[in-house]
């Protein structure tokens, strides 16, 4: 980024938490409002038009309330896998993945989160993409959920919350651990202060009925029974590494797949193996 976009970035979201703090003082209510809107409005990952790859599939939509979920089925005679996608993202950031899964014949089944890709909405967060989740797992049963960064965490929140029966094993990828790690960062990337970030977090308490300090991946997967794997690459900058430790230093049981200098997209044809490997093992190849 040159000096002139860091200069200009800088600018506008300092100025965004500028406007907030000020507007806190004349009306806390509505500051916190437009703290939260900014915090959970995706920028980018909505499709304008349908990519080549996805139209190969089966398209249908499903309904929570009055959204529209895109989903895309590419058939096969094993078992059903759901993928999850993460933030300011979409179903077309599987290829590799569906690609590798169909050559081992499996049923494979993906989402647009709400307010991406072609499915309704504006806003995006764990809980509202659960909801999503949950009726598409209704509607097709997947035996098997992978979910990649705040997919993963949507999916550690999904199985803890409506327990479905008939999931048998998850993947993560480079998923959070800790939903305060990033309202911490929101906080310090436009400098909110402190009334003002703790306006914000009530927010979300009022309108999810969850405590903020308590929304982590390490505490869901204490309510999940099935097998769980976890992949992570040790470089990756989006979501830190540290993010999965703490996740394993609560359970040390669950099996971790290393990588180097992927980053956060994890894409490459060994993590595709690796997860494979998991599903019909139950651990990771050494």
């Amino acid at each position: 980024m040159g000096f002139f976009k860091r200069l200009k970035y800088t600018l506008l979201t300092k100025g965004f938490g500028l406007y907030i703090n000020s507007l806190h003082y004349l009306n806390a209510k509505f500051a916190a409002n437009t703290a939260y809107t900014l915090f959970s409005v995706p920028r980018e990952g909505v499709l304008k038009s349908l990519p080549t790859f996805l139209g190969s599939s089966a398209m249908k939509k499903l309904k929570v309330d009055q959204h529209n979920i895109q989903t895309y089925e590419w058939f096969g005679e094993r078992e059903t896998i759901l993928l999850i996608h993460g933030w300011e993202s979409n179903a077309n950031r599987w290829q590799g993945v569906i690609h590798f899964l169909k050559q081992h014949h499996y049923r494979i089944i993906a989402l647009d989160a709400p307010g991406q890709g072609l499915s309704d909405g504006k806003e995006l967060n764990a809980v509202l993409y659960s909801r999503f989740v949950n009726e598409v797992c209704n509607h097709f049963k997947p035996d098997f959920l992978i979910g990649h960064s705040l997919g993963g965490m949507t999916m550690f929140y999904y199985m803890a919350t409506f327990k479905p029966d008939f999931v048998k094993k998850i993947v993560s990828l480079g998923a959070p651990n800790r939903f305060l790690r990033i309202t911490e960062n929101y906080r310090n990337l436009i400098s909110l202060s402190h009334r003002s970030y703790q306006g914000f977090l009530k927010e979300f308490s009022k309108r999810f009925s969850i405590d903020p300090t308590d929304f982590n991946s390490s505490s869901f997967v204490d309510q999940i029974k099935v097998p769980i794997g976890i992949i992570h690459d040790e470089e990756d900058k989006v979501v830190p590494y540290t993010d999965t430790l703490e996740i394993l230093e609560k359970h040390p049981e669950i099996p971790l797949y290393t990588t180097h200098d992927l980053g956060h997209s994890l894409y490459s044809d060994d993590v595709n193996e690796q997860i494979v490997y998991f599903l019909e093992n139950n651990r990771f190849k050494s």
